[in-house]
């Protein structure tokens, strides 16, 4: 076996192994909603509302590992947008800190901040955003060096026009969809195109 696959099936390995210790599959089958928190003041409404996976779109080294535990000790499953986070690398040292403090996943636009998460054993989402064909194509070629546990497709309203694209390459990816949600009739018609899963920051929002 040629090294390159050898890579290619422990990053696999990993990433199931992420999974299942996380319970990644139940709980996104069972969460068509996920809470994403981009102000420490609305992280309160997240703990008390019935939905199980938290988005932390916000955090600095003060406070990140409490928002973290608190999460946690509400059952939830905490996941990491690094990219968003201030005062953070996006380096190995940054996630193992992540993942030492509680975090289930990493967020982020750049694959090898995901391949490092991977390392840890988290889970690990793409964020890209789809403006247009040309970042379409770049999301694509980043998928087929390396395949993430989700792919988060911003706006949402673009997730349903990549789906078949996305399905045919990488069947087992997770579709995540998030931005410009304003309403429980617009989830429920992404869920019906097909989308696992809609990222929303309105607490009014966040429920089963």
């Amino acid at each position: 076996m040629s090294p390159k696959g050898k890579v290619k099936n422990t990053s696999e390995k990993k990433g199931q192994m992420a999974r299942e210790k996380h319970h990644w599959d139940q709980i996104l089958s069972d969460s068509r909603i996920i809470a994403a928190v981009r102000e420490p003041e609305r992280l309160r409404s997240a703990l008390e509302c019935p939905l199980k996976i938290v988005y932390l779109a916000c955090g600095n080294p003060m406070n990140i590992a409490a928002m973290l535990e608190s999460i946690c000790a509400q059952g939830k499953l905490p996941l990491v947008n690094v990219d968003l986070l201030q005062g953070f690398s996006r380096d190995a040292h940054a996630l193992e800190y992540l993942s030492s403090c509680g975090t289930a996943g990493i967020i982020s636009t750049h694959h090898e901040t995901l391949r490092a998460a991977r390392a840890q054993e988290l889970i690990t989402v793409l964020r890209t955003f789809a403006i247009d064909s040309s970042a379409v194509e770049a999301s694509l070629r980043l998928l087929a060096h390396f395949e993430p546990d989700a792919i988060e497709v911003l706006p949402a309203i673009a997730a349903p026009l990549l789906l078949n694209r996305i399905r045919e390459a990488h069947p087992a990816l997770y579709v995540i969809a998030g931005g410009l949600v304003n309403n429980l009739k617009q989830v429920e018609e992404l869920v019906t195109a097909g989308i696992d899963a809609v990222s929303l920051s309105n607490p009014q929002l966040w429920v089963v």
